[in-house]
């Protein structure tokens, strides 16, 4: 019988003995990792009450917001797999206020402020919350500010003049949207003269409600615009004494939000290995008021 020295090799590679020179080492498999995607939302809701100052490098809001944290995430993996996030609000290190209230439905708890363990099961759908907070602060750089301005003219000061200029703020991530501006006119001036000036936005008067609207579908960042309206005075009010019109303005974001709070997410740990991919999207509604 002769030999083949194919059955040398084949003895070799079951026995760990060693290959002849020159032959090549099957390299072992390398442990592949799964990829888990991870989309994170954070929603705030949010009523605010902006001083009344001359500068707006000046002003103030205070400001009640109520935010969510939510997450949506995949796997082609066959099992759920967990992974670690942690909340911050930097503007507020130090208030117990800032504090999150995490959904233990979803999350083992480490600490509030620290990385916490998010585990959703395969079989949840869409998004889920993950964290609420509630904040009642005093704040600079908002959004988005109001400037309002009265001033009378005529013979007798019979003419009232009002502008409204609405700035947005230069550090926005992207732009304000949905804009609706309601002016009252107190019952101290005639409704019957007043006229609407021209702007961005058509302005409506509501004759029974005595509002004017303006609506504007977006403002980019760090853009102003100014609205205005002209109306004769009643002869009951006092020559020295200025007709009084609070201001409300709604809008919206996708792309940004009123605090600071900052989501970051990062893979559990060396026993759950992941491809992590993370994208945040932010959003707020506002309320914001100007007294008069």
């Amino acid at each position: 019988m002769t030999h083949d020295p194919f059955d040398d090799l084949v003895f070799r590679h079951k026995t760990g003995a060693p290959t002849a020179p020159g032959t090549k080492k099957r390299a072992p498999p390398q442990k592949r990792t799964s990829r888990l995607n991870v989309k994170l939302f954070i929603h705030e809701e949010v009523a605010s009450t902006q001083d009344k100052k001359n500068s707006l490098n000046e002003v103030a809001s205070h400001v009640l917001l109520d935010g969510i944290v939510e997450a949506s995430v995949s796997t082609y993996h066959p099992q759920n797999i967990p992974f670690s996030l942690r909340i911050q609000d930097p503007d507020y290190p130090d208030d117990p206020q800032a504090k999150f209230q995490w959904n233990l439905d979803y999350v083992t708890l480490y600490g509030t402020s620290e990385f916490n363990t998010v585990s959703v099961p395969k079989d949840v759908k869409g998004k889920v919350k993950v964290a609420s907070y509630h904040r009642s602060v005093t704040k600079k750089l908002m959004p988005v500010l109001m400037q309002s301005k009265v001033s009378r003219s005529g013979n007798h000061l019979e003419h009232c003049k009002v502008a409204v200029q609405i700035r947005t703020n230069l550090n926005n991530v992207g732009s304000i949207r949905n804009v609706t501006l309601v002016m009252a006119v107190p019952p101290t001036v005639i409704g019957s003269t007043l006229s609407i000036d021209s702007g961005p936005g058509a302005g409506e008067y509501d004759d029974l409600k005595r509002t004017i609207r303006w609506q504007v579908e977006e403002l980019q960042q760090g853009s102003s615009i100014v609205f205005g309206a002209q109306v004769l005075v009643a002869s009951t009010l006092l020559v020295d004494e200025m007709p009084k019109f609070p201001i409300m303005l709604r809008c919206n974001s996708v792309e940004d939000t009123v605090s600071s709070a900052i989501v970051d997410c990062q893979q559990l740990d060396e026993n759950h290995p992941v491809t992590l991919s993370v994208t945040t999207q932010r959003s707020f509604q506002l309320l914001h008021r100007l007294p008069p």
